[in-house]
């Protein structure tokens, strides 16, 4: 299993509308990995595809921690 750290990151739409957008990263073994997405799922799949894991292993950590 492959934990994923969760960042959420506000976003604005055209219209001014805020929304939240995700980042998730792993640095295991001192290697930092990145993905975002609108959504947290698409932030998932992203950097599943990318780096090659399957999505099934890989695991979010609670509590998301807010972009500053």
């Amino acid at each position: 299993m492959n934990e994923l750290n969760v960042i959420t990151v506000p976003a604005f739409d055209w219209d001014g509308c805020v929304h939240t957008a995700f980042t998730v990263y792993s640095d295991a073994n001192g290697v930092l990995r990145t993905s975002s997405g609108w959504t947290l799922k698409d932030a998932i799949d992203y950097f599943a595809r990318y780096y090659g894991q399957r999505r099934e292993i890989l695991r979010v950590k609670r509590p998301f921690k807010p972009q500053v």
